[in-house]
């Protein structure tokens, strides 16, 4: 059921949405935690932080269309590109429910935010696998994709964890 969801996403070029949306929710996780901000002052982070970039993100799809069609954008054409940018809520979801878990106080916000860390590593690596999968590469090279864009995710919590900063 997953990898089925999954190539979907990715095969109708959703993957980099995800990817782009994932990695702004995963720094913003990080400066939130460094910043010790409530579990509700993280939901309204994330949400407009992914609302922000979506709307960014269609208004340039937007412009890059009028360009390429000579012409403004039909309805549908409209629909399809929002319905694209719209997967950046999946980017935003995971880390969300921690937070809501920690403000139900069903998990401690620490907690909360070490998950939402490692979710969002993990959610770099599976959708650049599935990208590379998806676009007819091995098994063998779509695992170094997806490892090296997990290593990339590390590597800026890593950073963070040292430089607390």
């Amino acid at each position: 059921m997953f990898w089925p969801w999954l190539r979907h996403h990715v095969t109708e070029g959703h993957a980099a949405n995800v990817v782009y949306g994932s990695i702004v929710v995963l720094a913003l996780v990080l400066v939130l935690s460094h910043e010790h901000a409530s579990a509700g002052t993280a939901i309204v982070s994330i949400v407009g932080a992914s609302l922000v970039v979506s709307i960014a993100e269609a208004y340039s799809e937007f412009l890059q269309e009028m360009i390429q069609l000579h012409r403004p954008l039909r309805g549908r054409e409209r629909r399809q590109i929002l319905a694209g940018i719209a997967v950046h809520g999946v980017a935003a979801l995971a880390p969300i429910v921690f937070f809501v878990l920690a403000a139900l106080d069903a998990i401690s916000l620490d907690g909360a935010y070490t998950t939402a860390k490692w979710v969002g590593v993990g959610v770099l690596g599976l959708y650049a696998f599935g990208a590379y999968r998806a676009a007819g590469g091995s098994i063998q090279r779509s695992l170094f994709a997806g490892g090296a864009m997990t290593l990339i995710g590390v590597v800026l919590v890593l950073l963070k964890s040292i430089l607390g900063h």
